[in-house]
């Protein structure tokens, strides 16, 4: 009888929980301009919601101090020896 394919060996499960731990969490807030409309971006801070309402926000679009609303916040998980 022949034998079946080659399997390339499976991993052990430390080697992929251990992976996680190099990764750095970036966390980012989606913004929109209530003048302009447009949508940019910036890190997340400290008291975001989606929905927040924010007066003293300079928009990079318009380049105006206006009322913004926060849309969606969301993360990443970057590899730092990737970059």
């Amino acid at each position: 009888m022949s034998e079946g394919p080659e399997l390339p060996p499976i991993p052990s499960i430390g080697d992929v929980l251990g992976r996680k731990k190099r990764f750095i969490q970036k966390k980012s807030s989606v913004i929109r301009c209530k003048k302009c409309q447009g949508k940019y971006t910036r890190s997340f801070r400290s008291g975001d919601y989606t929905f927040k309402k924010i007066d003293n926000e300079k928009c990079p679009d318009c380049k105006e101090i206006t009322q913004s609303t926060i849309l969606e916040i969301y993360s990443e998980w970057i590899d730092p020896k990737k970059e």
